[in-house]
């Protein structure tokens, strides 16, 4: 059995441990030019920088050449629904599922029912910022609102907005910190030029954070590893008080594979979703070596060695060191 994983993130340590636990299982990882290049898949390949409609074409002649089996997109997913492909290709939701989950807007509208929705503004204007800020802080006084893109990944374009210095943000970029009326005047200043990307506003969660790596078959949990990240360490472990939570989207959204949810803790102690990757998050390797068996029964199941239903939960509840940019910036603010 040959799968591929087109260009992702830490999809060579996720393809080591899949084939650890799974001898009949080949994984294919394709990369960007001038990548790094790391062991873990039996084959890593670069892709061309193509527009979308030629990429598919690039895929679907790829599969044919390189024999693959089942083809997990991690990269352009949207553009694969509709595409003819003379092999299984491996989806983490539905496509109506994918793109609300894309969009930070439409994912807390579709989350407004949980209680542990995060309410979120959104802005495609300056003027329209300055707007959604103002009625932000007065439906939650006491929050501290932070803007993102509406539609990203890892944290890009993410600012905590303040009424302090005004250099904040370039004096100490690593904060992440921006006066408000300095983040407003710099988006008029850009709208001169080209329009801005859509932007949301939500309330600053100062954490910590709980990331649900989610074993889960066509809208079932079938396990978890919830890792509760602190400064140098996680907190590891396959029973969580948000496990309801967590089962409650899988099923809403339909989620299929290994996906991820984070939530993170609000300022008066509340949990909140933050948003769901639908694809294996790097850290999902970490619970591996203990025994989770997460990616290893993902293999399976691609396999057909192993039925979702003879999945099963191991329990874990143990303490990993680790370090991260994150938490020496975090660090240093806490000191400061």
């Amino acid at each position: 059995m040959r799968i591929w994983f087109n260009r992702g993130f830490s999809l060579a340590p996720i393809a080591k441990a899949m084939k650890a636990a799974e001898s009949m299982l080949e994984v294919l990882v394709s990369t960007g030019e001038g990548r790094p290049v790391y062991d873990g898949p039996d084959e890593t390949f670069v892709e061309p920088d193509l527009d979308p409609a030629d990429y598919v074409q690039w895929v679907r002649e790829q599969i044919v050449a390189r024999r693959v089996d089942i083809f997990i997109p991690t990269r352009l997913r949207e553009h694969f629904y509709s595409a003819d492909l003379p092999c299984l290709v491996h989806f983490a939701c539905s496509k109506d599922a994918f793109t609300i989950i894309e969009d930070k807007h439409a994912f807390a509208r579709a989350t407004e029912h949980l209680e542990c929705h995060l309410p979120t503004l959104q802005a495609e204007t300056a003027d329209e910022l300055e707007k959604a800020i103002a009625a932000f802080e007065a439906a939650y006084p006491g929050l501290q609102p932070c803007v993102k893109p509406r539609k990203g990944v890892n944290g890009h374009g993410f600012w905590k907005l303040t009424d302090h210095s005004p250099a904040a943000h370039l004096l100490h970029p690593e904060f992440r910190n921006m006066r408000k009326d300095v983040f407003v005047q710099t988006l008029r200043m850009q709208e001169t030029q080209e329009a801005m990307a859509p932007l949301v506003v939500m309330g600053y969660l100062p954490g910590p954070e709980v990331s649900f790596d989610v074993l889960a078959h066509a809208g079932t949990m079938l396990k978890y590893v919830a890792r509760t990240k602190f400064d140098r360490r996680q907190l590891v472990q396959t029973a969580h008080p948000l496990e309801h939570y967590a089962n409650t989207l899988v099923r809403q959204f339909g989620l299929h594979g290994v996906v991820n949810l984070q939530f993170r803790k609000a300022s008066d102690d509340s949990w909140k979703i933050l948003e769901i990757n639908a694809r294996p998050a790097g850290g999902s390797v970490y619970a591996e070596e203990f025994g989770s068996t997460l990616l290893g029964d993902w293999g399976g199941i691609l396999t057909g060695r192993l039925k979702p239903r003879e999945v099963t939960v191991p329990s874990l509840d143990i303490e990993i060191s680790t370090t991260t940019v994150h938490s020496i910036v975090d660090k240093k603010e806490h000191a400061s």
